[in-house]
């Protein structure tokens, strides 16, 4: 047993914050004292944006295209940069045994690297999760195509990704909350999220969700869902899990049509069998998918600060608003002949700026994002 406990060193998870809400994010978690706990990493092409954070960890991708000054909200721009800074990106990562990606999409750098790092992480066979926030309504239809194929960018590169939604969170607080109350709000959400994934992947407890069992829920295609919901009596765990289940940022999914689940169930004292065994009932009621795989898990922790916190992650799920959102983007049907190249034989050079791709590259290995700005540009 001592043998095998040297040979499984202490997980280490990334959280990498790409853009100016990833790094947000990240900075939020290093202020809650999670630095100690993950790998924290802040990505941007904007070098005052990250010179304002205090992660330890910090990448300028793109130092020679933007010279520092962000990525114009451009994806192609985004893009590039994190090709120019491959190897960092790389580097950054290499020995994680989990990736999770927080990014805002909608402008330049966190829509347009992300994919290129959840690229790198699949090439590396780590395990990645992205989460990620859409924009307001208000902010117009160009961000929304743009955080859109982002979504649809990185659905082949990632094991599984969750969208959030700030026009949902804006419905869920009411029109009379205070903007910045509302990010706020989204960003406690967001943080409270992670810190649970982190402690469920970090530490012991009873039940436990390890490494392989997070990998198999992941395995599951399709789009994926987290929830966390508090509690402070036993009696109120059922509230809690509605809460996790009911996640008032998570925009087009919905659990019913789950094929993976993880259940955690964090405790300041033992809980009732009934309790522990009516939860994951409750979940079953929820899922229309009579052959979902339920993995639970269940840690004590006199030191929580409700006496229940619930995490759930659901994978696999089929939504038909996603459906839909896809058919909305209005595809460029020079795009389209784009898209049927099968590789170019020299740099393309666009409008004489640094926009190129490399000799060789197959247009395949080029987000759809790109593609289609590129036709955009030379229209």
């Amino acid at each position: 047993m001592k043998e095998l406990l040297n040979r499984n060193p202490e997980l280490l998870i990334s959280v990498v914050g790409i853009g100016g809400c990833g790094c947000n994010t990240v900075n939020m978690l290093h202020e809650n004292n999670l630095s100690g706990q993950v790998n924290l990493v802040a990505i941007n092409t904007d070098l005052a944006a990250l010179n304002s954070i205090n992660v330890e960890k910090k990448i300028l991708i793109g130092e020679n295209l933007t010279n520092g000054y962000g990525a114009g909200a451009d994806p192609i721009i985004g893009y590039q940069a994190a090709q120019e800074s491959e190897q960092l990106l790389r580097s950054a990562i290499m020995d994680s045994d989990i990736v999770i990606i927080t990014a805002g999409f909608g402008g330049g750098t966190g829509t347009g690297a992300s994919p290129l790092v959840a690229k790198i992480a699949r090439e590396l066979n780590i395990n990645c999760l992205a989460i990620v926030t859409l924009p307001f309504e208000s902010e117009g239809k160009i961000r929304m195509d743009y955080a859109l194929q982002g979504i649809d960018d990185i659905k082949e590169p990632i094991h599984a990704y969750i969208t959030l939604s700030n026009d949902l969170l804006l419905a869920g607080l009411g029109e009379s909350v205070g903007l910045f109350s509302a990010f706020n709000q989204s960003n406690e959400v967001l943080k409270n999220l992670l810190i649970a994934l982190v402690q469920m992947l970090n530490e012991t407890g009873y039940v436990n969700v390890d490494k392989n069992d997070f990998s198999t829920i992941l395995s599951f295609e399709g789009e994926s869902i987290l929830g966390v919901g508090k509690a402070d009596s036993e009696e109120g765990a059922f509230d809690a899990l509605d809460q996790a289940l009911n996640n008032p940022l998570v925009s087009i999914a919905n659990i019913d049509t789950a094929k993976g689940i993880i259940f955690q169930l964090f405790c300041k004292s033992e809980p009732k069998l009934s309790t522990y065994n009516g939860l994951i009932d409750h979940i079953r009621t929820k899922v229309t998918n009579r052959s979902v795989l339920i993995v639970p898990g269940v840690s004590l922790d006199p030191n929580l600060s409700s006496e229940i916190e619930i995490l759930i992650i659901g994978s696999g799920i089929v939504s038909d608003a996603a459906k839909s959102i896809k058919q909305s983007i209005v595809i460029n049907e020079k795009c389209e002949t784009v898209e049927q190249s099968l590789e170019l034989s020299e740099p393309v050079y666009i409008d004489d700026e640094l926009s190129f791709i490399n000799q060789g590259e197959s247009m395949s290995d080029i987000p759809a994002i790109t593609r289609k700005l590129m036709a955009i540009k030379r229209n």
